[in-house]
């Protein structure tokens, strides 16, 4: 399994944010900006060498920030499929990635499942 990829298609959301790093954010609307959106992620092994031993895969953060293009610091929240990204000095609402090409990622299972 060394340096296998998978690849995995997304749809990209970015976020109309209203209100300001003392009162708040809420996030007014958002707009797709990709529907066929790609990005190659790393296979990785979860509970290596047990029964319970199963494969993953998940954005890195530079793949996350690539697809906004920022460059500051950023959390996530959400799960295999459904990614909310913010900027992690204030917690400003960037955007989020829905993942179209599989039914799971953790553990990894195509759509063709």
């Amino acid at each position: 399994m060394k340096n296998k990829t998978i690849k995995t298609v997304w749809e990209l959301w970015e976020y109309e944010v209203w209100g300001n790093r003392l009162d708040g954010y809420d996030v007014n609307n958002r707009f797709c900006m990709n529907r066929q959106y790609v990005i190659n992620l790393k296979v990785q092994k979860a509970n290596e060498f047990l029964p319970s031993e199963f494969t993953f895969a998940t954005p890195s953060d530079y793949q996350l920030k690539k697809a906004f293009g920022v460059s500051c610091a950023i959390d996530t929240t959400g799960d295999d499929m459904i990614i909310y990204v913010e900027r992690e000095s204030d917690g400003y609402p960037i955007g989020e990635l829905c993942c179209i090409s599989h039914e799971s990622l953790s553990p990894i299972r195509s759509n063709d499942n």
